[in-house]
């Protein structure tokens, strides 16, 4: 907007230097969108309006529709400093209020481990204008999530340090309570996947206009500056509808689709610096369609602004349309060969395809003009003297003025462009020249990942009989070839795996208290068509208002050598892609991980990290594709490492299934009534932590794990060509 004091709420108002650095600068690639000037327009004239005043903002849509650009850019309409939470499923009353922690002597403090040690002297040394949670992400540089966690654990951990001194206490408030009291604008991104009604009750009292917050030292009221503005997606994974209380304390509400070609354009143009008016045209009207096709066949994708710019940059670069749009658009909204060939042909019925053929003819017309400028009378008969490399130089291709800004050594095969790679300024990284620092940089996050498994991994055994066992967890990476292989194996399984997933979806869309929670072990309601599965999950129960359907699904693979032989290994990878893809359906985190022992004297245990909740990434299920048949199985070492995985995840339900075709045999004695001794053992410490086993068994040896597991935990899978769909099913039952 061209006048800056045009919207300004508080003109007056003085704001510290810290604060004033917090108002979101504007870069100079931003459009202003008929949604900001709308807001911008209602929240000024209805300011001093009393009741009638507009503080609460809702912004719901797809992932990239600008929902955090546009908060940021209300920031520095109005002058107020920009701060954000990022909700996660299992905030507590801490989380939204903030924590109370004891500040203990320096003696106490130095026999610490350093990092507790560094954390706590953050704490202590801080005026009180970052939150806990701040300081804890900034000292350790983890994820909000993380933060909340460990300051759960380090509040538990000094309270036990402390049990016979005086103690003084202070308090840390949270970023909401930051933002409330001083008034700023708080963004609140996706409420929708907060568990607990105490929270969301609590965040509902915070958003009255003459609200207040109990806090643990004094009562606060609201800033008369404060806005909140709540941005959450549509159907993403992990997402309930948002909560009517919350939605009915908002006072305007936008719904943030893709905007019009005209606009997608021109925000293309500013953001990439393409210029190309008439591929950038094509380019948007196939972003359209497949948005509205993906809608409509309630294919869970996005086809959004993000996709639509990191596309068009591709193709600034050099890229093929063709191609890069499989890689930056069309495998974003679905990996699926029946939908993405539903999606293909809705293409080819606009013309579209056709329409990408002229733009590839037009743009390799345009760089043969370029290079015959460019040669014409600058090569003589000299310069093939030259050696080879000078020789490779000889023609060199120049970029037209349009795309002098482009990224043009950017690959049509980089990785899925998530939320991560925007900018603070809400547009996309570019690392322009230098390909590789962004590949280096995702190398190390994998690094530091798999550095973590190997450790946590360590430590579940480091009391156990498997103590000295040399162990490594590995991060399989996949190639083109895993690509193909995945999409012919879930070729065949998609259509049943859809339509296990379609009856499933109404019984995690529902909370009201009229329903009920089927496959119980008790309740009011006897289901009679549940006696065949001999389970004892004969019953309904009333669902209360506030309980919602969780379910966490851990999936071991045996992947010892036997595994080879009658099609067992092609079973266990179908059966693992129709539970992937279906949890991915479903919203179900999904942990699937293989192992295999005695790979070398010094890799005694090896574990293969597929899926983990820690780290999700569309791309997991191109890793399932590397499950082989390797030596031999040392199934208590296994199953320890991924139950204690599960027993911290978020959940109500946890269930740990196991495929495997034979009993447990490893080098150095571990076999017989050892190893059935170890697992069993392993089994019933994990189930008091709230761990459901299931075995799968698909080999020869289904007496000894009908023995280890028992009777109602094991499934005598005969038929390894119905296996991925039973699998399935039985899973669905624990919804």
């Amino acid at each position: 907007m061209n006048n800056q004091e045009e919207y300004k709420l508080s003109p007056t108002r003085q704001l510290s230097d810290i604060e004033k650095g917090l108002i979101w600068k504007k870069p100079l690639s931003h459009k202003v969108s008929e949604e900001e000037l709308r807001i911008c327009k209602e929240i000024k004239r209805n300011w001093h309006r009393g009741e009638m005043k507009i503080a609460n903002i809702l912004l719901e849509g797809d992932a990239g529709s600008g929902k955090t650009q546009l908060a940021k850019a209300l920031s520095a309409e109005f002058g107020l400093p920009y701060t954000k939470v990022t909700c996660f499923a299992d905030m507590d009353k801490s989380d939204i209020i903030g924590a109370i922690l004891p500040v203990i002597s320096s003696e106490r403090l130095e026999q610490m481990e350093p990092a507790e040690q560094t954390v706590l002297k953050a704490l202590y040394e801080s005026d009180g204008f970052q939150s806990t949670n701040e300081i804890l992400i900034n000292v350790l540089g983890i994820t909000q999530e993380q933060a909340a966690l460990k300051m759960k654990q380090l509040l538990k951990m000094v309270t036990e340090n402390t049990v016979d001194e005086v103690v003084e206490y202070r308090f840390y408030p949270s970023e909401i309570v930051r933002a409330y009291q001083k008034g700023f604008l708080l963004e609140i991104q996706e409420p929708t996947v907060i568990r607990d009604a105490a929270v969301l009750m609590a965040l509902n009292s915070a958003l009255e206009l003459d609200g207040s917050i109990n806090l643990p030292t004094e009562i606060i009221r609201r800033h008369p500056d404060f806005i909140a503005v709540i941005t959450t997606n549509r159907s993403y994974a992990g997402t309930r509808p948002l909560n009517e209380a919350l939605r009915d304390r908002v006072q305007h509400s936008e719904k943030m689709d893709l905007p019009t070609k005209e606009i997608m354009i021109e925000r293309a143009m500013a953001k990439t610096g393409y210029k190309d008016e008439m591929v950038l045209d094509v380019l948007a009207d196939i972003i359209i369609i497949l948005d509205k096709i993906a809608r409509a066949n309630a294919i869970k994708g996005v086809a959004g602004m993000r996709s639509f710019f990191y596309w068009a940059d591709s193709v600034a670069g050099g890229a093929s349309a063709k191609e890069s749009l499989y890689h930056k658009v069309i495998y974003k909204i679905t990996t699926d060969s029946e939908e993405i060939k539903l999606l293909e042909e809705a293409l080819k019925s606009q013309g579209l395809i056709a329409g990408l053929d002229q733009v590839e003819i037009e743009l390799k017309k345009r760089i043969f003009d370029e290079v015959e400028i460019r040669t014409c009378g600058n090569i003589d008969d000299s310069d093939f003297d030259h050696d080879k490399k000078v020789e490779e130089q000889g023609i060199t291709l120049k970029k037209s003025a349009d795309s002098d800004e482009s990224t043009s050594d950017v690959s049509d095969d980089s990785t899925d462009m998530e939320s991560s790679d925007m900018g603070e300024d809400g547009t996309p990284k570019y690392h322009q020249g230098k390909p590789e620092t962004m590949l280096e940089e995702a190398k190390q996050k994998d690094r530091d990942f798999r550095k973590k498994l190997n450790h946590d991994a360590r430590e579940v055994v480091s009391d156990s009989i498997h103590k000295k066992v040399k162990l490594i967890v590995h991060r399989p990476d996949y190639d083109i070839e895993s690509e193909q292989e995945y999409l012919n194996l879930s070729k065949e399984l998609m259509p049943v795996v859809r339509e296990i997933a379609r009856k499933t979806l109404p019984l995690l869309e529902h909370e009201t208290s009229s329903e009920f929670a089927k496959n119980q072990y008790y309740g009011s309601k006897f289901q009679a068509d549940s006696i065949a599965y001999q389970d004892f999950r004969y019953f309904a129960k009333k669902r209360p208002p506030t309980e919602s359907p969780s379910l966490v699904v851990g999936l071991r693979v045996d992947e010892s050598a036997s595994m080879s032989a009658f099609g067992r290994l092609e079973a266990a990878k179908r059966a693992v892609i129709a539970v992937y893809e279906f949890c991915q359906i479903c919203h179900i985190p999904i942990q699937i991980y293989g192992d295999t022992a005695d790979a070398s004297k010094l890799e005694q245990m090896s574990i293969y990290a597929y899926t983990d909740f820690d780290k999700t990434d569309s791309n997991d299920r191109f890793r399932l594709m590397g499950i082989r048949a390797r030596s031999n199985n040392r199934d208590g070492m296994a199953l320890r490492i991924m139950a204690d995985r599960l027993a911290v995840a978020p959940g109500q339900t946890k269930l740990l299934i196991s495929i495997s075709d034979g009993q447990p045999k490893a080098m150095d004695d571990y076999t017989g009534n050892y190893a059935i001794k170890d697992m069993q053992q392993t089994i019933a410490e994990y189930e008091r932590k709230g761990i459901t086993f299931l075995a799968a068994a698909i080999g020869q040896d289904k007496d000894v794990i009908n023995q280890i597991y028992g009777n109602e935990k094991f499934l005598d899978i005969t038929n390894l060509t119905e296996f991925p769909a039973k699998l399935v099913r039985i899973i669905a039952r624990y919804l």
